[in-house]
């Protein structure tokens, strides 16, 4: 059955990938690598009724895991997911949109139309539903002037959810997002919601590591100790490469040993880095040898690097020369260090002390322990290239 996999959320099958290396989305678990013990974590959380706090930095897999996850659960009859990605949202009014939207996608389509339940619920809501004439995409609108309209809002798309049959999980991604809402308690609505319907099981999923264990930590706010905290670590070396081994061979292609070991050290232990250079070594390639790895990896910065040089005009100065010392030092132990002061000429140690809080606030750049790195792995080789 290996020409034939499930895809998540659908009701058909697809032909075998062409190239198993995955960029996007969740195709089953052949192209999935290992997280067999977060998915036991997972699990084990949900028999028990708890809500999940899922976090970590980006790129590193967590939307993957959590399709993983909720594909097996629907497989086997055993629960119904909504997945919400509130990472564009910008107000209560933008995320009850959203879940709208994906409540919609989930169970609003019949033959014929749209379920007269989900009729039921727009019209509770006060959402109205049109379609694009262009795209034939739906499109909603929705108006919430007042927290009391936000919170029925909540509550008609809670109880439409708890109606059903089977356990339903939420899945809320970037969920950090909502402490952001300006002149709005997202988080004290959210809260509430979670509270008012025990039935439904609630993934927290974010990659801001400190606003999300802040948001869940902190007894003084909303969500503190309400759900469990799971850190999502990277894929280790011992499992990724005899995945990356086993799908170039199962082709009938080869990769040297110590190829792999160059992928793994170049991306940081990055999933999605990782994931791009074996796309493009699969592609290109049937017996990979260390010298196609760099070529694949000037390809990959020079197809970022019209993306990445808009950086320079949204920073200062100041910023963009501390941006590109991270970059350099990799990782940077001692910022406030006169070697390094002196070594990329940045000038007063309390200006690279504001600069650095700037990056870091704008999560450009982080710090893992005692030491400060570019979050984005490809932003970072790019500027090495200075």
């Amino acid at each position: 059955m290996r020409d034939v996999i499930y895809v998540m959320h659908s009701r058909f099958f697809m032909k075998k990938l062409k190239n198993p290396f995955l960029l996007t989305g969740y195709f089953g678990k052949e192209y999935f690598c290992n997280r067999e013990q977060e998915l036991d974590t997972l699990l084990e959380h949900f028999n028990n009724d708890r809500n999940i706090v899922l976090y970590s930095w980006r790129r590193m897999g967590k939307t993957a895991l959590i399709k993983c996850f909720v594909a097996e659960l629907e497989q086997k009859n055993i629960a119904e997911t909504v997945y919400v990605d509130l990472l564009g949202t910008r107000s209560m009014n933008a995320a009850i949109k959203q879940i709208t939207e994906a409540v919609y996608e989930k169970f609003g389509k019949t033959k014929s139309g749209f379920s007269a339940a989900f009729q039921h619920l727009l019209k509770s809501i006060g959402a109205n539903l049109s379609f694009n004439p262009q795209s034939g995409m739906p499109e909603f609108s929705l108006s919430l002037k007042q927290s009391e309209k936000a919170n029925r809002s909540l509550n008609a798309l809670g109880d439409f959810l708890q109606k059903r049959k089977k356990q339903i999980i939420v899945v809320l991604d970037e969920f950090q997002q909502i402490g952001r809402y300006s002149k709005e308690n997202g988080e004290a609505f959210f809260r509430t919601w979670m509270q008012e319907y025990p039935g439904i099981r609630f993934i927290y999923s974010g990659s801001h590591r400190q606003m999300m264990i802040s948001m869940f930590a902190d007894k003084n706010r909303p969500f503190y100790r309400s759900a469990q905290l799971m850190q999502l670590n990277p894929i280790s070396f011992s499992s990724y490469k005899p995945f990356i081994t086993q799908h170039f061979e199962r082709n009938g292609k080869q990769i040297d040993a110590d190829v792999i070991d160059a992928i793994y050290e170049w991306s940081r232990e990055q999933t999605y880095c990782i994931q791009l250079l074996c796309n493009k070594l699969f592609a290109k390639h049937d017996k990979i040898k260390v010298e196609h790895l760099q070529p694949i990896c000037t390809e990959v910065i020079n197809q970022e690097s019209p993306i990445l040089s808009n950086y320079s005009n949204l920073l200062t100065d100041m910023q963009w020369k501390v941006l590109l010392a991270v970059a350099k030092e990799e990782p940077l132990k001692n910022p406030q260090s006169k070697n390094f002061i002196e070594q990329y000429h940045l000038g007063a140690s309390s200006s690279v002390s504001t600069a650095l809080k700037k990056l870091i606030e704008k999560e450009l750049v982080i710090q893992e322990e005692s030491s400060y790195y570019i979050h984005d792995v490809l932003m970072t080789r790019w500027l090495q290239n200075f």
